[in-house]
């Protein structure tokens, strides 16, 4: 019996879809596929995030590092740390770099997991799967120092502020309302923003606050880091959707590591008082420039070098120091001998002052600084008609 053409197609076609033949061409290998041929569970990192990820070829480290091991224990199998900056210097002109390649990487099967600092984001959650989460974290607004009117999010209306791309504090500040009028500046890493800032090419970085309060603190000193948190997400491990077993066995570590207490441990090896101490210098900057801006007592001292007048002149007059801020008298002046004294007991503002005094005509011009003081001395020389004024 002769069987017609098509229907041996049609058998062939149905045969192929049965077992299975014909798999799409770039159809990624399970991860219990790859481990098992690669003896190995290979994870992506981007190592510019001291103190979760930072290093270089084998002696990455840092807390991320350290959950990452814990997972090759827990899959009793070897760790592969993939560097990916490694991979874009093979590959200069590849367009997508830093955090999204980490998830471009993952989707083509260069990886079965991802440890670098990674916000759970639901957007992404139809080709990924975002672990437990292991580290609650925020965005926070470093400048430069001695930059006092940038405090919060509001503040930064009309600046120029550096984000790194891709990472939580990009996709924030794109969509934020707050603040109007803001350049985006996008960077590879955070540290490459906050060399900008310090180069004054921008005002401001928003970005993830234990990353930079580290960088801010260690590297750069001319920047300081404000306590307003502007964002809030959690970290988390990642792999592609679908990879159950595998995700399952993430959460089994993530979980016996917050169950036991080493996860505690963890952070406070690896994070410490990182972030106190970074905005501790940063409120040392604004304790010392209210000191001094802080009005300060005066104490007066004055000396007669000469003249024909008789100092006890002076007993009982007042001085006066008079300046755009205000006027301010100081007590009754007390002499004995050459020598006299009094006291502005009312503060006085620093500034540019005229000091009246009763046996001159002539005003003297006084500055009041403004140091980190809440008390300065003023010694004054009389010469005749002359008054020279000193003030330390």
């Amino acid at each position: 019996m002769r069987i017609p053409k098509c229907t041996i197609l049609m058998m062939v076609s149905l045969m192929l879809i049965a077992f299975g033949c014909g798999k799409k061409e770039g159809d990624v290998p399970s991860a219990a596929e790859n481990m098992k041929k690669h003896k190995k569970v290979t994870i992506l990192i981007d190592p510019v995030n001291a103190p979760f990820e930072y290093g270089s070829g084998t002696s990455v480290q840092g807390l991320g590092v350290d959950i990452g091991n814990e997972i090759g224990k827990t899959l009793n199998i070897e760790v592969n740390w993939v560097i990916i900056g490694d991979l874009e210097r093979l590959n200069p002109n590849s367009v997508v770099k830093g955090y999204d390649h980490l998830f471009e990487l993952l989707k083509k099967g260069e990886a079965e997991i991802i440890i670098s600092s990674i916000a759970i984001d639901p957007k992404r959650t139809n080709e990924f799967t975002f672990s437990n989460p292991y580290y609650d974290s925020t965005d926070v607004i470093a400048h430069q120092r001695e930059v006092y009117e940038i405090k919060d999010l509001a503040s930064l209306s009309g600046k120029k502020v550096g984000v790194c791309a891709g990472r939580p504090g990009d996709t924030f500040m794109a969509a934020q309302k707050t603040a109007t009028n803001v350049t985006l500046k996008k960077y590879r890493s955070l540290d490459d923003a906050l060399g900008a800032l310090s180069s004054t090419e921008i005002d401001a970085v928003v970005g993830d606050e234990v990353i930079m309060a580290n960088s801010v603190f260690n590297n750069f000193s001319g920047t300081t880091l404000e306590p307003n948190q502007v964002n809030k997400y959690q970290y988390a491990v990642v792999v592609r959707k679908g990879e159950n077993e595998l995700l399952a066995k993430i959460n089994e570590t993530i979980d016996r590591l917050k169950t036991s207490g080493e996860l505690d441990k963890l952070k406070d090896k690896w994070v410490g008082n990182i972030v106190k101490k970074a905005i501790g210098r940063g409120q040392g900057d604004i304790a010392e420039k209210n000191k001094r801006e802080a009005p300060k007592t005066i104490n007066v001292k004055i000396t007669k070098v000469s003249g024909a007048w008789s100092m006890d002149r002076l007993d009982g007059f007042q001085l006066l120091l008079e300046g755009p801020t205000g006027k301010y008298q100081s007590t009754p002046i007390l002499t004995e001998g050459n020598r006299g004294n009094c006291k502005f007991t009312n503060p006085v503002k620093p500034g540019e002052y005229r000091l009246q005094m009763p046996i001159s005509r002539t005003p003297a011009n006084v500055s009041v600084p403004g140091w980190a003081k809440t008390s300065l001395d003023m010694d004054m020389s009389i010469s005749g008609g002359t008054i020279t004024v000193t003030v330390k």
